[in-house]
């Protein structure tokens, strides 16, 4: 198997992962109501594949806290770490891992089944993939990413707050959100589970909203 450097700098940048991810209203309402189970709700989110940064050898990117930066790692699967895989594309290869604390902390990793049901959905497309949940915000507020160099910075920010340096922006994670129609209907209640956007990214080397 290719050495993990290698292969992550083989990723698509973020414009072309955004340029190839189509049939978005299709894959989302297929997506929406198996991310929005119970049991996988609040633990994972639908993610863009893709890469801002090139890695040397032995590097991974590592998330501590709201800050993601290359890290020379020598994990196996055996190995106790407190550094374990946050983001995996929808074969299941990682291609991001975070710092956790104590145990309660710990989410596991997407359970077979979900991957499996996630990878019949969305096919040959390379993408899309699966990550852990950041965390829930306010209404009309989503993370917004910072690309600093080689670090990557999170933080909270209204929907609307916009970068005057950018040209574009990407949405790069949904999370699954109940919508209740009950005003909608009649006779009986009725709700439905979407997938909204909950981090965005500019393509500017920097997102003026983070500083």
């Amino acid at each position: 198997m290719t050495d993990h450097s290698s292969w992550y700098n083989s990723l698509l940048s973020i414009e072309k992962a955004d340029e190839l991810f189509e049939n978005r209203v299709e894959l989302f309402s297929k997506l929406a109501p198996l991310l929005g189970q119970k049991e996988y709700e609040a633990k994972y989110t639908l993610c863009l594949v893709h890469r801002h940064v090139k890695l040397e050898q032995r590097e991974r990117m590592v998330a501590t806290g709201l800050e993601t930066k290359p890290e020379k790692l020598l994990l196996s699967n055996t190995e106790v770490t407190d550094i374990v895989p946050s983001a995996w594309t929808a074969t299941g290869r990682p291609f991001k891992w975070k710092r956790v604390g104590a145990s309660e902390d710990r989410v596991p990793p997407p359970p077979p089944e979900l991957v499996e049901e996630f990878s019949k959905i969305v096919g040959e497309n390379i993408v899309l993939g699966l990550t852990f949940a950041v965390g829930h915000l306010p209404d009309r507020y989503v993370w917004w990413e910072s690309i600093h160099d080689q670090q990557h910075i999170l933080c909270s920010a209204p929907r609307e707050s916009p970068d005057p340096s950018a040209k574009r922006f990407f949405e790069t994670c949904w999370e699954p959100t109940h919508i209740d129609l009950t005003s909608l209907t009649v006779g009986h209640g009725m709700a439905t589970v979407v997938l909204t956007a909950n981090i965005v990214c500019s393509s500017s080397a920097h997102l003026h909203v983070c500083k």
